[in-house]
């Protein structure tokens, strides 16, 4: 029975173990933020407060003054995460049929605005660096992908990446500016990026027509609590407002938009200090790291030169060492020490203002434990790249279509009804609408087995997927 071992509250009850003795190498980050309130402010919309989804009192004025901060014509605060932000935006921005280019690298909620709003992705692949890490769209990829778009209403995307590399947005958006089309961004992970001179040009200071920020994940604030900023007055500004009421809770929670008040203001007293602390920490990481025989950082020579990296995202990987990410992972998690995610032969660990020296000192005599513990072995077997298979069906097409389930190894050939998405990074690796091919089978099987975690595949009894029925 799934419940076993648990008390009458399986959830208290699995928080309370994650509570004492870790470090913590993972969004969110709210640690650095000294208030308790998400019980004595849990109120609703009574006299005096504010709604939502209609501002005129203290949620008017705080999105206001998180503008002015964030460098936005108008901010709109998120109760439902990045993920409704840019649903919204894309259900403001295109019609059905409408097609957009997107990054492969782009989060599942992207698939999910394009199932809903009916429009059709142009994906541009995402190349990768070192141990496989998915590297972002370099000029020369967005410049190929307009030049071969006759239809396209605009560009969105992911920068920074859940590895910490972001595109150039300026350069971005100068090209899209010449087409008369809107950049998009899903900076979900880069928030910080204004606070401070050290990191990547982020999409405030890019001309970017619209983006998100995530502010529980280096900001502050409590999950799911985020940002959406806007440029300019745009004309969509009425359809974007209509969706996020849509796609949000009838009952806004205000801890969480306090928290993305409070975040917003001490981000503007306290950012640039709190983020040279971090980065101080960040580069003492690095710096040890990079002296071992075994693990390394991504760093920016590692990167083709219009992309940049977050320094605060470490992404260790290697070359030669008989663990994988996932097994490697699980032994730091013995210790006490939690990362934000594993890969072949990678981790990736965010440094944040609120990570102690004490964090830091762990992971290190962690990794360098590993090292003499299993020493070095014969070079890692990296798995092939995920295809771009074909898309025959819009999402929404395949996604509304009558469906089927089939044996995993069995779909070859067929047109995929679901989405697949490892989680972590919650990238998806098929989309609705996409032929199934024999490669991404196989991918899928050697990745099942690695241990990587699926949020869509129906596991048992056996492996299915939910065809296009013909």
């Amino acid at each position: 029975m799934t419940g076993e071992g648990y008390s009458s509250y399986p959830i208290l009850d699995a928080l309370q173990k994650q509570l004492p003795g870790r470090h913590r190498f993972h969004v969110p980050a709210h640690c650095v933020l000294p208030y308790q309130y998400w019980s004595r402010y849990d109120l609703t919309e009574l006299p005096g407060l504010d709604h939502l989804y209609h501002p005129q009192g203290c949620i008017a004025a705080a999105q206001e003054l998180a503008a002015a901060v964030f460098r936005a014509e108008k901010t709109f605060f998120l109760v439902n995460g990045s993920s409704a932000g840019l649903m919204a935006a894309i259900l403001a921005f295109c019609r059905p049929g409408e097609t957009l280019l997107v990054g492969r690298n782009s989060h599942r909620s992207v698939a999910a605005g394009l199932i809903l709003s009916g429009a059709r992705p142009e994906f541009i692949p995402v190349a990768e660096g070192p141990a496989g890490i998915p590297l972002n769209i370099t000029i020369a990829d967005a410049a190929h992908a307009l030049n071969c778009s006759a239809t396209a209403r605009g560009l969105l995307v992911t920068s920074p990446n859940y590895w910490g590399v972001s595109s150039d947005l300026v350069a971005l958006n100068a090209l899209l500016r010449q087409r008369g089309m809107p950049l998009l961004v899903d900076e979900a992970h880069g928030g910080h990026f204004i606070f401070h001179e050290i990191f990547p040009g982020g999409a405030a200071c890019s001309g970017a027509t619209l983006w998100v920020n995530s502010g529980h994940k280096t900001l502050g604030a409590l999950t799911p609590g985020a940002y959406l900023h806007v440029r300019e007055n745009i004309p969509e500004l009425r359809k974007l407002e209509e969706a996020l009421s849509m796609l949000q809770t009838a009952s806004p929670p205000y801890p969480v938009l306090l928290s993305l008040d409070l975040a917003r203001g001490w981000l503007e007293k306290f950012g640039h200090s709190a983020f040279d602390a971090a980065l101080e920490t960040a580069f003492r990481l690095r710096r040890a790291i990079n002296e071992s025989h075994v693990f390394q950082c991504l760093e920016q020579h590692d990167l083709p030169h219009d992309l940049q990296l977050d320094p605060l995202r470490l992404t260790i990987y290697w070359n030669k060492f008989p663990l994988s990410g996932y097994r490697l992972s699980e032994l730091l998690h013995e210790r006490g020490i939690e990362v934000e995610m594993a890969g072949p032969a990678y981790l990736v660990a965010l440094v944040h203002p609120g990570l102690t020296a004490d964090a830091a000192t762990a992971l290190l005599r962690a990794l360098q434990d590993m090292e003499q513990r299993f020493g070095t072995g014969s070079p890692n077997h990296l798995p092939e790249p995920y295809p771009l298979p074909a898309l025959k069906l819009s999402p929404r097409e395949a996604a509304t279509a009558n469906t089927r389930m089939v044996p995993l190894r069995e779909a070859a050939g067929l047109i995929a009804a679901q989405l697949v998405t490892p989680f972590p990074p919650g990238v998806p690796v098929l989309y609705p609408g996409e032929i199934i091919l024999s490669e991404t089978i196989a991918r899928f099987e050697a990745d099942l087995k690695a241990g990587v975690h699926f949020q869509d595949l129906t596991l048992k009894p056996r492996p299915l997927l939910s065809v296009v029925a013909e």
